[in-house]
C-alpha cells in the first residue's frame, strides 16, 4: 500500500500513475478515493469513489463491488492450495448498452463475470453485487436469472462449460427477513449476504459453483 498520507492529492495520483508503468502498484487507500490492484483481475487498477466530483472510466466501483473485489482477493491470497490446479480471473462487466447483458432478466448487467479454469473445464460466473431491499422479492428476474442462465449453458451445449450467476447481498439477511424466506433459502436462489458472512460467502460461492461437476 503506498504511503502517501501527508502527499497532495495531485502527487498521490503521479506516484501511482508511475508505480502502475512500473508494474510495481498494489494499493492506494486515500478516501473518498480507493484505487485497488488485484493481479486475477483482467485489467488493473480498479477505482472507488465516495464522491461524484470525479469521473473515472471504465466507470468506478461502487462499495459493495469495492468489498467484493477486496473479499475475493484476500480469499485467493489466503487459499493458495485450493488454487494451485485453477486459474482464476475476473473481469468488470462494461456500462449498461456496453457490456454484457441479458434480456432473459430483465435488461440484466451483471457487475463481474468470474472464470474459474480447471484442466479443460470452464465455470464461468456472472456476480452482481447490490443491496437487494429494492428488488422486494425472491423472484425477481435478477435473482431467478440463476435459473435462467442453466437454460442459456444447455442451449450453448458445451459440456465444459459451466454457467452460473450470483447475487452478493450487501443488505444484511435481517433486512429482508420479510419476503418470508430462510437465508438458506435464498442461498439455495443463490443469493449470498456480503456483510453478514465477510470470511465465508466466497467459499460458499466457489463450493456452489463446482460442486456438481468436481
Amino acid at each position: 500500500m503506498l504511503d502517501l498520507y501527508h502527499a497532495t492529492p495531485l502527487i498521490k495520483l503521479r506516484q501511482v500513475k508511475e508505480e502502475i508503468e512500473a508494474g510495481s502498484f498494489r494499493e492506494l487507500r486515500f478516501p473518498p478515493l480507493d484505487i485497488l490492484s488485484f493481479d486475477q483481475h483482467l485489467y488493473r487498477p480498479l477505482v472507488h469513489l465516495a464522491t461524484k466530483d470525479i469521473d473515472v472510466k471504465p466507470v468506478s466501483l461502487n462499495e459493495g463491488e469495492r468489498d467484493f473485489v477486496l473479499d475475493l482477493k484476500a480469499y485467493y491470497e489466503a487459499n493458495p492450495a485450493y488454487f494451485i490446479d485453477k486459474e482464476l480471473y475476473l473481469l468488470r462487466n462494461l456500462s449498461r448498452g456496453k457490456g454484457i447483458g441479458f434480456f432473459e432478466a430483465g435488461n440484466f448487467y451483471p457487475d463481474f463475470m468470474l472464470w474459474l479454469l480447471v484442466g479443460d473445464r470452464q465455470f464461468v460466473t456472472f456476480i452482481d453485487p447490490k443491496g437487494i431491499l429494492r428488488l422486494e422479492r425472491a423472484d425477481d428476474p435478477k435473482i431467478v436469472f440463476h435459473r435462467t442462465i442453466k437454460e442459456i449453458e444447455a442451449a450453448l451445449g458445451d459440456p465444459d462449460v459451466t454457467l452460473n450467476s450470483f447475487i452478493v447481498s450487501n443488505t444484511r439477511y435481517a433486512e429482508i427477513a420479510t419476503w418470508g424466506h430462510s437465508k438458506e433459502e435464498l442461498r439455495g436462489h443463490h443469493v449470498l449476504f456480503q456483510r453478514d458472512d465477510r470470511s465465508t460467502y466466497i467459499g460458499t460461492m466457489l463450493d456452489m459453483m463446482t460442486r456438481a461437476t468436481l
